[in-house]
C-alpha cells in the first residue's frame, strides 16, 4: 500500500486556510505591517483570497473523502499554480496587483515544487507491483 497524500493535503490546506483568514483580519482591523508575527500574515488581501480559495477546496476534499487518484490530482494542480506563482513572483514585480515580495516567493518556491514531487511521487509508487 502506498502512503497516501491525504495528511498532508489536510495539514497544508488548514494552514493555507488559517494564514488566509488572519490577513484579512489583519487588514480588515489595520494592524497588518511588515514586523513579526504580522509579517507572517501577508497583508494583501487578493493573495489571502488565494490562500482561502486553496485552503478551503483542500479542506472540502478531505471532509469530502476522496479516492488516492483525487488527491494527486489536486496536488498536481496546486503543485503547478504555486510553482507558477513562485516563478512568475520572481520575473515581475507584484505580478497582477498581488504583493509577492522576498518571503511570499520563498513560501511559493518551497510549496509548489514540494506538493508537485510529492504528487509525482505517489503516481509513481501507484504504479509500482507491491
Amino acid at each position: 500500500m502506498t502512503p497516501s497524500l491525504r495528511p498532508y493535503i489536510a495539514v497544508l490546506g488548514a494552514t493555507l486556510f488559517v494564514q488566509g483568514l488572519a490577513s484579512w483580519a489583519l487588514d480588515w482591523s489595520g494592524r497588518a505591517g511588515s514586523t513579526l508575527p504580522a509579517r507572517f500574515a501577508n497583508s494583501d488581501p487578493r493573495h489571502a483570497a488565494i490562500h482561502v480559495a486553496w485552503g478551503a477546496l483542500m479542506l472540502v476534499v478531505v471532509v469530502r473523502g476522496a479516492d488516492e487518484r483525487g488527491y494527486v490530482r489536486l496536488a498536481l494542480a496546486f503543485g503547478v499554480f504555486y510553482s507558477a506563482l513562485a516563478v512568475l513572483g520572481l520575473a515581475v514585480h507584484h505580478p497582477f496587483g498581488l504583493r509577492l515580495d522576498a518571503g511570499e516567493n520563498v513560501f511559493h518556491l518551497i510549496v509548489g515544487p514540494v506538493t508537485l514531487a510529492l504528487a509525482l511521487a505517489a503516481m509513481r509508487l501507484e504504479r509500482m507491483p507491491a
